[in-house]
């Protein structure tokens, strides 16, 4: 390969003297040069590779012609069986210092990065003086990013990705030599993962660019297997702010793609709680995995009131009702929120509900007036069903037998309009003053005051708290 340099740089001086440099062969040259230095190959099929792997063991590294040899350095670290072959491999290699081979470790070492083994240790000082040993792109990007330091490369890079916007993510991979695909080695995997962790720490300022980043780079085949440190990424820095919509649609549309809803999709989300429990602890686990649900029960509730308020004939009514719950949404008194759509009315609130671009679910009434919807919220410890019509509101106990479950397909609308329960069930009218009648009995059985209301009100003897 030196040759080859020495054979472009001849080019250059005599173009610079004045001479023309040939019009096809230098340029393509150049571009052949760079194409070696670029970036580190795709990773050989391991079920290709390991027979090879096992005859090259039996013929030994010494033996091996120059192209077996290099392609034992790029794939030995597939798998710790082959960890005596690959620590020979380094042996010749280091003592012949051929630049094939050199290119072949550092392949090896940043495709498959085995920190877990001893023989890392090894390959990496053997990948490091490799980088150093000729005038090509591994020199610098050993010295700028600690790459053949295993405990350092990673963090260093993933620091330069948090200082890159999206559109600039993937030129960072090139200059670092990882490829257009972060999640094709191993090396990149790690990347990944202290990027996460980096992006997870952020305040909210500083998070929306790296979000932005993260969710470019996300593999979903290479990286399935670190999406709870995609979940902590994402969601830890809004614990207690609220990102922009379109930036929170966004992380809610990759979330729910990848995992589900969190509240039809328990078991999964269960296993990235406990998942990351064992790094960050249970209670700030849950407490992270707890923003996306705070984000689709508000989408659920604000979806809900704005739909039936473009579609219902009393708007004023309405209006009432929509200000008087919402006000337990925006101080976050609402764990819980869940559309039940009558049949008629499902399809015009639907088409309304995409329009906005949120992805909502909810149940299906079947029986009852067609258009007439519920929304089934949970404050404290009462369930709660208020209608898009003039039905009455209804109060249960949430562990009432009679009350409706939270997240169900369909329901039976004489369940939902049901007028008996256990001895603490009640309805109400909303008859004249009837905000101030709501506050009152959901203070008086969770404690929880309105926003503006406070106690409530109630028409009798202490009618005032």
């Amino acid at each position: 390969m030196s040759i080859l340099r020495a054979a472009i740089d001849r080019m250059d001086a005599l173009a610079s003297a004045g001479l023309a440099k040939p019009p096809t062969t230098q340029p393509e040259l150049q571009r052949q040069l760079a194409k070696l230095d670029a970036s580190i190959g795709e990773a050989e099929p391991v079920v290709e590779l390991k027979p090879f792997l096992r005859s090259a063991a039996e013929n030994g590294a010494e033996a091996l012609p120059r192209f077996q040899l290099n392609r034992v350095l790029r794939g030995a670290w597939c798998d710790p069986e082959f960890d005596d072959l690959g620590s020979a491999a380094l042996d010749r290699a280091v003592e012949e210092q051929r630049r094939s081979s050199d290119q072949a470790m550092i392949d090896g070492y940043l495709t498959y990065f085995p920190v877990d083994r001893p023989v890392m240790g090894k390959l990496a000082d053997a990948a490091s003086s490799a980088a150093q040993r000729h005038e090509w792109a591994w020199r610098e990007r050993a010295r700028q990013w600690d790459l053949f330091a295993p405990s350092q490369g990673p963090a260093r890079v993933a620091q330069d990705l948090l200082a890159r916007d999206d559109e600039h993510v993937f030129q960072l991979m090139r200059e670092v030599g990882l490829g257009a695909n972060l999640a094709a080695s191993g090396f990149g995997q790690a990347t990944f993962a202290r990027f996460c962790v980096a992006t997870a720490e952020l305040p909210p300022s500083k998070a929306v660019s790296a979000q932005r980043s993260l969710l470019r780079l996300f593999d979903k085949e290479a990286l399935a297997g670190q999406i709870e440190l995609v979940v902590r990424a994402l969601l830890e820095p809004w614990v207690k702010e609220k990102p922009e919509p379109e930036h929170r649609k966004a992380i809610s549309e990759f979330l729910l793609d990848q995992i589900g809803d969190p509240r039809l999709q328990r078991p999964r989300w269960d296993r990235i709680v406990r998942s990351l429990a064992e790094t960050i602890g249970a209670e700030r686990a849950l407490t992270i995995t707890q923003v996306f649900k705070r984000w689709l029960t508000e989408v659920a509730m604000r979806e809900f009131f704005r739909a039936i308020a473009k579609t219902t004939d009393r708007p004023d009514q309405w209006a009432q009702r929509e200000k008087f719950w919402m006000a337990y949404l925006d101080a976050g008194l609402v764990s819980d929120a869940w559309p039940a759509l009558g049949i008629r009315a499902r399809n015009q609130i639907e088409d309304i509900i995409r329009q906005s671009g949120e992805r909502p679910e909810y149940g299906i009434i079947r029986g009852g007036p067609p258009s007439s919807s519920s929304i089934i919220m949970q404050i404290g410890d009462l369930r709660i069903s208020e209608w898009s019509d003039n039905g009455l509101c209804r109060f249960w106990a949430s562990d009432d037998g009679k009350a409706p479950g939270l997240y169900l397909k369909y329901y039976e609308g004489g369940s939902l309009r049901i007028m008996t329960g256990r001895s603490d069930f009640e309805h109400a009218m909303h008859s004249s003053s009837w905000q101030g009648k709501f506050a009152a009995i959901i203070f008086r059985r969770t404690s929880i005051q309105h926003p503006q209301l406070g106690r409530g009100t109630i028409r009798n003897w202490n009618s005032q708290w």
